[in-house]
C-alpha cells in the first residue's frame, strides 16, 4: 500500500512541475513551452494538466512522453 502511495505522490509532483516544459520542449517548441510555464505560475495550475486542457497532445501522448524510459534514452 506505501508503494501506490509513494508512486501516485511522485507522479502528481511531476504533473504539477514547472520543469515538465524541458521534456516538452522538443515536442511543442520553445515559445509553447514558455508560455505553458508563465500560465502555469500565474494561474497555479499544472503543466500536465494545461497542457490536456490546450489539447496540445493527447493524454496518451503526454503519458508516453513522459515515462522515465523515454525521457533517458539518447534520440
Amino acid at each position: 500500500m506505501q508503494l501506490k502511495r509513494n508512486s501516485d505522490r511522485c507522479r502528481t509532483l511531476v504533473e504539477n512541475s514547472i520543469g515538465l516544459v524541458t521534456a516538452l520542449n522538443p515536442v511543442l517548441g520553445y515559445e509553447t513551452s514558455t508560455q505553458l510555464a508563465k500560465e502555469a505560475l500565474d494561474k497555479n495550475k499544472g503543466v500536465y494538466e494545461l497542457v490536456l486542457e490546450k489539447k496540445l497532445l493527447s493524454k496518451a501522448e503526454l503519458d508516453d512522453l513522459l515515462k522515465p524510459e523515454n525521457m533517458i534514452k539518447p534520440k
